[in-house]
């Protein structure tokens, strides 16, 4: 295979990125260019740590720990509560918590779950399997000139399977009882209530670009599973029952990873090395900005931060 070259356009002057992802490029454009631009330009201190995201990430390594014979059910609990002690949260997140650790046993039981309604045999399985590929593919005639790379949440080999975990994990919002109840309700801790999500209709778009570039990695050969897990339940998305995850979808979604890539690729290339030109081409959503702690891509960063971004912006 012809060795290829990362494009001087994504590591010239201000720029320093040496890969890209289907996660990065599923990000908005103005998101993208805060967290893998701008951030680091400015040296935004380290994001603070999100309930989600840990949880996520300690189920994922429990069911996969589980699947290959390196962990067992018996002790997610236990290994839980030790785990989210290493944290502080906030208010809310520290709740919310103690909400999940009602139901983490359920959410690593359920990937197995629909891991073993694929599959029976789990010596076959390779779990966060690595890759790193050059695509050929052209958009405004040109190529993407720098590596995707990634991890494939599952993998079977013998049976051609690629898997994608995600976890839906419910909402927490304060509601003060009006007066004292004796009832037990698991969903209510103090004056705090959790909500579950509802049953999951479709997979979501950035999901869709995932599985993809996952599939393209396999040349399209491997059949791909889109795997949902609540506290309650599973729902597996797959080729027969989601448009998403036919040969069809799945050319559709890689040529919107394609494009997204490609068009960023342009943007660096018409900055030519400047943070602040890339900025003014870019621009963010100061609504978004200003209400940073409502979104769950900006609400970990650090006021100081986000006024260092507003004063990087005025004085351009």
């Amino acid at each position: 295979m012809e060795e290829r070259f990362t494009d001087t356009a994504w590591t010239e002057g201000d720029f320093n990125k040496a890969t890209t992802s289907a996660s990065q490029t599923s990000l908005q454009l103005f998101m993208w260019f805060i967290k893998y631009h701008l951030s680091p330009h400015l040296k935004f201190k380290p994001e603070k740590p999100s309930i989600s995201f840990e949880a996520g990430k300690f189920i994922h390594e429990w069911f996969q720990g589980i699947l290959i014979g390196s962990a067992k059910i018996e002790q997610v609990e236990f290994n839980y509560k030790n785990f989210i002690n290493n944290f502080d949260f906030g208010e809310r997140g520290n709740i919310k918590a103690k909400f999940i650790s009602k139901y983490i046993k359920s959410y690593v039981e359920n990937h197995l779950k629909a891991i073993f309604d694929l599959s029976t045999n789990n010596k076959s399985w390779k779990v966060e399997a690595p890759f790193s590929d050059w695509y050929d593919d052209r958009y405004m005639g040109q190529t993407l000139n720098i590596a995707t790379e990634g991890y494939i949440d599952c993998v079977n080999d013998g049976l051609s399977i690629i898997t994608e975990h995600k976890n839906r994990f419910g909402s927490v919002k304060l509601q003060p009882l009006k007066k004292k109840s004796t009832k037990e309700n698991n969903n209510r801790i103090d004056d705090w209530v959790y909500s579950k999500k509802q049953t999951i209709k479709q997979p979501q778009f950035t999901h869709c670009i995932q599985i993809a570039v996952y599939s393209k990695h396999f040349n399209n050969k491997y059949t791909p599973y889109l795997i949902y897990v609540d506290e309650n339940d599973y729902t597996i998305f797959k080729p027969d029952n989601c448009w998403e995850l036919t040969p069809e979808g799945l050319h559709y979604f890689f040529k919107k990873f394609m494009q997204i890539n490609i068009q960023r690729q342009e943007l660096l290339r018409s900055a030519n090395g400047s943070m602040k030109r890339l900025a003014c081409l870019i621009g963010v959503d100061w609504s978004e900005i200003r209400n940073y702690k409502s979104n769950f891509m900006l609400e970990n960063y650090d006021e100081e931060d986000m006024q260092r971004l507003e004063n990087f912006y005025e004085k351009l």
